[in-house]
């Protein structure tokens, strides 16, 4: 299990679940299961936790908890996890990736079904394909523009 935070108190800022947290998801999904044939899943929250020291004097440890941190575990060893389930909170603070909204689940802790996520592409993958990064013969162009 390895859980990432993206954002400390006071430094979240309003592009991290867009422009890191949910790429980052998404690249290292795809690199366990491409590069090292490793079957994973992930599951991907957003809320308030705790960060710090647990435990007393001589036994302790430093974790994250929280309620969107147990919904995340609960979402990643769902049985009907594809290999990245979201919660509501991410999909509403995403625009750059498109979702499929699966149904909601049942998870310990919540009264009503959560409803989930699955990230299914990136806005800049259109029907021509994905956005190249150089332009071939537009460095003039390129440079005015920067």
């Amino acid at each position: 299990v390895l859980i990432c935070t993206f954002g400390l108190r006071g430094s979240t800022f309003p592009n991290m679940i867009t422009q890191r947290a949910v790429p980052f998801s998404l690249s290292i999904h795809r690199a366990l299961e491409e590069e090292l044939n490793v079957k994973s899943t992930v599951g991907a929250t957003f809320g308030k936790v705790y960060c710090g020291v647990v435990g007393g004097l001589e036994r302790h440890e430093f974790a994250v908890l929280g309620p969107s941190v147990n919904l995340a575990a609960r979402l990643m060893a769902s049985k009907d996890n594809p290999g990245i389930l979201v919660d509501k909170n991410v999909r509403l603070l995403t625009f750059q990736i498109f979702f499929r909204p699966l149904p909601a689940v049942r998870a310990k802790g919540y009264d009503e079904p959560v409803p989930i996520f699955e990230p299914i592409r990136n806005a800049a993958d259109n029907q021509w394909g994905p956005k190249r990064k150089h332009f071939v013969g537009r460095q003039n162009e390129v440079k005015h523009v920067m």
